[in-house]
């Protein structure tokens, strides 16, 4: 099996530009630009439609009744009602408006145009004015959503009225344009924040393409269209038959053990770019794409080529933004890495935590059924770990904490990544060691294996299994206890220095699952409790020696984290500090230089 990439060292020669023709498969589900922008026209036009006939009850989400009304006034399905929703919005005095519906209305507005009544656009406008405070969220996407707004109200009223928070239209907009282009510049300069959401990451396509439609600076619509070209590139690497596999920053507890259902709003979204997978409008916010569908934002058609080219396997490298927090000065980025094959993926993340709900690894594999995944996590629970990022006292940031996510008082939840473990991977194969204190919240460790898995063998201190078209192999160095759930198997383990380690391969590679297990069973793993490193040699020969919070070898070489890319793989590379993307698929080549935004385009 020929590998496109490299663990330590920039890749060379990983694209078919000017010299060789892509094999066959290398196409994925889209052969030409035409057939991409037909079927992904053909999908918006469906969701258009399918939305627009979609109704809204009282008691149900607030959001869905704008983004409801908006796709019903634009596509002309039931304007009447969709007026009616949008009506009711502004006229309801119990909800404040925030981020989500500052950005809903505003775009509204400016997209609808003479469909909206003048004196529902006074209202809008009112309302909006006064919901323009000194409070701009915490996440990204709030403050994204909010500027986004921000900058096309100052645009579309520069007169006024002036806002809550005492700045002017005019002022608001370029304080927005200026906070867009140094967000930008950052994410690109030293990676993204709030990355890879499975829940969040539709809303900055959502609002960047906003303003690449309807933005009057030209810098600013130039620099929106590059973003969200990397954003949509980002995402098509790590998508695999409708899954977005690697680890994720902010992925909720009810949609983390899901890979065909209730995966998150965003998922959606990349199966309305890439195709390759059935859209779920029935799923929980499913009404973001109802916008999407209207805006029809035409991204590279490689970029749907990108993600559903899976003739090869392949590896990612990401550096994500430190952390910051109210409480965390200077803190540490996260390392990121990706492996792809056809039948499944593995990621992982190093370094310091998300915020809140950090889904830092796991074992991805395609199936016709939901919950096709594996990973281990030690669900950590303590105001220490959580003050850092929310301003409450050190006394109520438990009981605010769980106000807000209740699922947060399960002693067994299965997302949000622990202070306490390390993560370190080499292409198929992942170690997690964990060093639990004794002054830990929770001091077990869980891991997910679900009951769609075929068959399930234990030897030697290794759990094999075999599922769809792949076997993999789970190795702890303690045994655990099984504890039978609805749909899924738990392994808990009771000791407060553990490894785990995780090794997949296609079915099609190996002869047969029981060749499989005698293939892993050859290659003993050893770990040391007193200096928590554990070592391992892969059925493909790589050494693994790592070190909880230290070295990282693999054959010898120690991986240089000040080295690492912003991105590297196979379509999409930059290195940091640069500013400059490329991106490169078969013959075709493009440079994104945000510094100048400027895009260079050749073969």
């Amino acid at each position: 099996m020929k590998l496109f990439t490299s663990l330590l060292f920039p890749i060379i020669s990983i694209c078919f530009v000017g010299g060789s023709s892509p094999p066959v498969r290398a196409q994925g589900l889209y052969p030409d630009d035409a057939s991409y922008r037909t079927q992904f026209s053909e999908r918006c036009a469906l969701v258009r439609e399918s939305m627009a006939r979609k109704t809204w009850s009282q008691g149900e989400d607030s959001r869905m009744r704008i983004y409801l009304g908006v796709v019903k006034l634009a596509s002309g399905i039931d304007a009447l009602t969709g007026l009616q929703y949008l009506e009711d919005a502004v006229a309801d005095p119990v909800q404040d408006w925030g981020s989500f519906e500052t950005y809903g209305f505003m775009d509204a507005v400016v997209r609808l145009g003479d469909k909206l009544p003048a004196e529902l656009v006074t209202k809008i406008r009112i309302r909006l004015a006064a919901s323009f405070s000194t409070d701009f969220g915490f996440t990204d996407n709030h403050m994204l959503q909010f500027r986004t707004a921000r900058y096309l109200f100052g645009q579309t009223w520069p007169e006024g009225p002036v806002f809550a928070d005492g700045a002017t239209p005019v002022e608001a907009k370029d304080e927005a344009a200026a906070w867009i282009e140094q967000w930008i510049d950052a994410t690109i300069a030293q990676g993204m924040y709030e990355y890879d959401s499975p829940n969040y990451h539709h809303l900055y396509l959502l609002c960047f393409t906003s303003l690449y439609e309807y933005a009057e600076d030209e810098r600013l619509r130039q620099k929106t269209w590059m973003i969200l070209q990397v954003l949509l590139v980002d995402w098509a690497s790590e998508y695999l038959e409708g899954n977005w596999v690697g680890s994720h920053s902010r992925e909720k507890f009810n949609q983390v053990l899901h890979t065909r259902e209730h995966t998150g709003a965003a998922t959606q979204f990349g199966r309305l770019f890439f195709g390759g997978a059935p859209l779920r409008l029935d799923l929980a916010e499913s009404y973001f794409i109802a916008l999407a569908s209207l805006q029809e934002f035409q991204c590279l058609p490689i970029i749907g080529r990108i993600a559903t080219d899976r003739s090869r396997p392949y590896v990612l490298r990401e550096l994500k933004a430190p952390r910051r927090g109210v409480n965390l000065m200077d803190g540490a980025a996260t390392w990121k890495y990706t492996y792809v094959e056809p039948e499944f993926a593995i990621g992982s993340s190093w370094g310091d935590l998300t915020d809140v709900e950090h889904h830092r690894w796991d074992l991805t594999w395609v199936s016709p059924q939901d919950g096709s995944t594996c990973f281990f996590i030690n669900p950590s629970y303590s105001a220490k770990q959580l003050i850092r990022y929310f301003d409450s006292t050190i006394d109520t940031i438990l009981a605010d904490i769980v106000n807000q996510r209740p699922y947060y008082a399960d002693p067994h939840k299965w997302v949000e990544g622990s202070p306490y473990e390390d993560v370190f991977q080499n292409e198929n194969t992942v170690v997690a060691i964990y060093d639990l204190p004794p002054d830990a919240g929770r001091s077990h460790i869980n891991g997910f294996f679900p009951h769609l898995i075929t068959e399930r063998r234990e030897v030697d201190g290794w759990i094999f299994a075999r599922a769809d078209n792949i076997f993999f192999a789970v190795w702890t160095s303690v045994p655990g206890k099984w504890h039978q759930e609805k749909d899924h198997d738990r392994l808990t383990i009771l000791y407060p220095r553990t490894a785990v380690i995780l090794e997949a391969v296609a079915a099609s590679e190996g002869s047969s699952f029981d060749a499989f297990c005698v293939r892993i069973l050859q290659n003993k793993p050893t770990f040391d409790e007193e200096y928590l490193t554990a070592t391992y040699t892969t059925t493909r020969g790589h050494e693994i020696n790592f070190t909880h919070r230290g070295p990282r070898v693999v054959n010898g070489v120690a991986a240089n984290l000040d080295e690492w890319p912003i991105f590297e793989g196979p379509w999409m590379n930059a290195i940091r500090g640069t500013g400059v993307v490329t991106l490169e698929y078969a013959q075709e080549r493009h440079t994104f230089d945000f510094n100048k935004g400027t895009v260079s385009s050749g073969q």
